[in-house]
């Protein structure tokens, strides 16, 4: 963790790309739980960016600068386990993902470890899963259909691939004979092989998300994670140690899903 401090060391912290940028803000450390916490100021660098006031002035910034947004997250590396975890607060697609990625590989490197598959891998809770399911509708089945293995070209590229929409299913694990059935009631018989994947779709107020699911593997599932209004400020700002509770929580569920395995 000292090492991560030292990095950023009072001064601007960027990628190798140097797309992004930050400065840390806020760190706590907790040795019993093996957590690490940090309130980081940074966002997107090397982009040429511009404020602009209520009356419509714009005002230049420099690609050197950044305009900032304050990011939370929290480093936890498990005791007796080879697996760390990181949770990374983002605004919609404003994300230090790759700002943090950076920070993990020098700091792995400098002991000569690297990230398996050289990045790290998005994850979530079977509870978190199921809540989605529960909420979700089928949006849309894609059925990608593959060449002969006994034509002259390549076997595994796809050629030709079928969208089923408008479907009133209410099963939340969609398997080959359901759609089986959605393609029999379009009309359509495949003689060849086929793969498929499951657009889901909640709604829930004003807050819409659609996730993907490859054939009924519904572990690929890894939905969002609305952070409380409670955990938010006036500013739309992460408040750093009520996040801390936010994020123990969802630790508390981990561990408690990786026992009952």
């Amino acid at each position: 963790m000292y090492r991560i401090i030292k990095l950023f060391d009072l001064k601007l912290f960027k990628n190798k790309e140097e797309t992004h940028g930050g400065i840390l803000e806020e760190y706590a450390f907790n040795s019993k739980n093996r957590t690490f916490d940090l309130m980081l100021n940074g966002g997107l660098k090397g982009l040429k960016q511009y404020l602009i006031n209520e009356d419509g002035v714009k005002k230049d910034i420099s690609d050197k600068e950044i305009v900032g947004l304050r990011f939370y997250a929290r480093i936890w590396l498990p005791a007796n386990t080879s697996t760390g975890y990181v949770f990374i607060h983002k605004y919609n697609d404003a994300s230090l993902k790759p700002l943090f990625d950076e920070i993990i590989n020098e700091v792995l490197f400098q002991h000569k470890y690297i990230l398996a598959g050289k990045r790290t891998v998005k994850t979530t809770t079977t509870v978190r899963q199921k809540e989605f399911l529960k909420k979700a509708g089928v949006q849309e089945i894609t059925v990608a259909i593959m060449n002969s293995p006994h034509d002259t070209g390549a076997p595994n590229t796809t050629s030709a691939t079928i969208r089923l929409k408008n479907l009133k299913i209410d099963k939340k694990k969609i398997k080959k004979e359901d759609v089986e059935t959605e393609l029999k009631k379009a009309g359509i018989d495949i003689n060849t092989p086929y793969t498929y994947q499951t657009k889901y779709k909640v709604e829930v107020d004003s807050y819409s998300e659609e996730k993907t699911v490859r054939e009924n593997n519904t572990f690929d599932l890894i939905p969002n994670i609305l952070i409380a209004p409670s955990c938010i400020d006036d500013n739309n700002h992460p408040i750093f140690e009520k996040m801390q509770t936010f994020v123990s929580e969802e630790m508390e569920q981990i561990i408690k899903e990786a026992k009952s395995k």
